[in-house]
């Protein structure tokens, strides 16, 4: 087989270039291989339902070659709901703290989820994260300002003014999570998911703090994915509020604001995702490669969708981002001392 480079300069400290290739496995046969037509259709039926057994029990599809298990944990871990400050006084977030059960200052990473909210996938991961000495905050950022992102009668200054806010609900809770005994040099990294993902990229444009971003599967680039998820008869029929929301999302991109970005920043996206395309994490990537001095890398996962690593049981792909993920916290974020 030949592997094919997606993304990731060599040399920058990360890991090998070889895990950031993909390979391909064959999956469907191609046009050559398909049987005559047979005469007998019992014979034909039985050949049917041998083809299906075949297609729901084997990979059919292509899938990524090569990808590595995650490491046994080492810690125990243990966890505890908080609150943390948001960006305006009074306001207060909601947040889920789990950290190795060990003396020491860890890496630290906050956890920023999609647009469903919360829900226990993400626990499941800060498990194995704390499991391998890095310490999370799961952030509910919903719980200081909510924001209808879609809603086509919405006020747009109303709108604006909660996006606005929830950013900055986002950054204060960071920073003061930062400054929580355990992290190590008062330093933390952001993870984020889908909508999450574009959650960490306007905080560390935002927070020259924020050493490292993993961005899964996170839209971008507004323009094109507005295009791609917005339905034509009702972008034609939207009124004046929702087109000047749609107009501020495509000028407030992430993808305008990955020059500001100082975070060393690892992407992950599902070949087969039909949410958001992979394409939006390759303009990111395009984008944050300008930047010269600050590495930026991308992994693609071949037969893998929306949400991959969060759905229940420790896939291939799932275990293998997460390896690098650990691997890259712990490269941008590891303590002097303790790890």
């Amino acid at each position: 087989m030949t592997a094919m480079k997606i993304a990731g300069p060599a040399g920058n400290g990360l890991a090998p270039p070889e895990e950031y290739r993909l390979s391909f496995i064959p999956g469907h046969p191609g046009r050559e291989d398909r049987p005559r037509r047979w005469r007998s259709a019992g014979l034909r039926k039985t050949l049917l339902l041998i083809t299906l057994m075949i297609a729901v029990t084997s990979c059919v599809r292509a899938r990524t070659a090569g990808l590595r298990p995650l490491e046994s944990p080492t810690y125990a871990f243990e966890e505890a709901s908080i609150d943390l400050p948001g960006g305006e006084p009074g306001v207060r977030l909601d947040g889920y703290f789990t950290r190795p059960k060990a003396e020491g200052r860890f890496p630290c990473a906050v956890l920023l989820h999609g647009k469903g909210g919360w829900w226990r996938a993400y626990l499941r991961y800060a498990r194995e994260l704390a499991g391998r000495g890095i310490a999370s905050l799961i952030l509910d950022y919903y719980s200081g300002h909510y924001v209808d992102l879609e809603g086509l009668s919405v006020p747009f200054e109303h709108r604006r003014k909660q996006f606005e806010l929830q950013n900055s609900d986002i950054r204060a809770a960071a920073a003061a999570f930062s400054r929580r005994p355990v992290c190590a040099g008062g330093q933390v990294g952001l993870i984020g998911f889908s909508l999450g993902a574009d959650k960490a990229f306007r905080t560390a444009a935002a927070q020259p703090g924020i050493k490292a971003v993993v961005a899964y599967y996170g839209p971008y680039d507004y323009v094109s994915f507005i295009r791609y998820r917005m339905n034509a008869v009702l972008l034609a029929l939207a009124g004046e509020e929702a087109l000047r929301w749609k107009s501020y999302l495509e000028k407030n991109s992430p993808l305008a604001m990955a020059g500001k970005v100082e975070a060393n920043v690892l992407l992950f996206h599902g070949v087969e995702d039909r949410t958001i395309r992979a394409a939006q994490s390759v303009r990111m990537l395009t984008a944050l490669r300008r930047r010269g001095e600050k590495s930026a890398r991308m992994k693609l996962y071949e037969g893998a969708g929306h949400n991959f690593v969060l759905r229940r049981g420790l896939s291939a792909e799932r275990s293998d981002s997460l390896r690098l993920t650990i691997a890259f916290l712990r490269e941008n974020l590891s303590p002097k001392t303790g790890l």
